[in-house]
């Protein structure tokens, strides 16, 4: 299903967010754009690639699995921002799983296409570089967690990462709801989904999930994880 979605809105992940709305509009013409439903992959290991991702709406989430098929995600990305950009810079397969984990809406620019826009805006070649970097950092953080950190300190981490929110966006509600809009929240994750973001088993994170909640340090309520202790989840993750 081909569709033209409003990309005008800004994100620290979007590379086109210093563009005006022609300059925009030129680089749209260069793309195509698909839909993709919840548990479709979207790339895997070893597939040669040779486009860019932009994901202007849902979640995707990048993982690896061990030769036992165990998965541990690498990144979960929301709206807008981009993926696959290791293929256009020097790495020709992709080295891990990209998976949709709610019904996406993305766009593809191809190599050429996207060696054309680089040189021709050396902002959005910044803004590229910059994500490649924060992308790199993250990595080495996740890296460094695992091998020093427990596993309640690990999902301390990844759910204060998970309820950021850029500064000044305010959850919308009904009219007479009555959801707690003061404390960070999470949308809901399983207890596997969140073990395979930490690299542990799932046991052992329903062990430390159901720990944060006696003491009071989340709250779970229908489709949300609350973090009702923001400060004592910040201590945890960072000892």
């Amino acid at each position: 299903m081909i569709i033209t979605p409003d990309i005008h809105y800004v994100h620290a992940g979007d590379i086109f967010r210093d563009l005006d709305a022609q300059q925009r509009a030129q680089i749209e013409r260069s793309m195509s754009y698909k839909t993709c439903s919840a548990g479709q992959i979207l790339h895997s290991p070893d597939e040669y690639g040779e486009q860019l991702f932009i994901l202007n709406s849902g979640r995707v989430r990048l993982y690896k699995l061990s030769t036992e098929g165990r998965a541990l995600t690498l990144a979960v990305l929301e709206a807008v921002t981009i993926f696959g950009e290791m293929t256009l810079v020097g790495q020709w397969m992709h080295d891990s799983f990209a998976e949709a984990m709610t019904e996406c809406t993305i766009g593809v620019i191809d190599r050429e296409a996207l060696r054309q826009i680089l040189q021709q805006y050396p902002s959005v070649a910044l803004s590229f570089m910059e994500l490649m970097g924060q992308r790199l950092q993250a990595m080495e953080n996740k890296l460094a967690d695992i091998a020093f950190k427990s596993v309640p300190q690990r999902l301390a981490s990844v759910l204060i990462n998970l309820a950021h929110k850029p500064a000044g966006v305010t959850p919308v509600e009904e009219p007479g709801s009555t959801r707690d809009t003061t404390s960070p929240q999470v949308v809901r994750y399983t207890h596997q989904q969140l073990a395979e973001m930490v690299g542990a088993y799932r046991e052992t994170v329903t062990k430390a999930f159901g720990e944060f909640r006696e003491a009071g340090l989340i709250r779970v309520e229908e489709d949300r994880i609350y973090l009702t202790d923001l400060e004592q989840l910040q201590q945890l993750a960072n000892r």
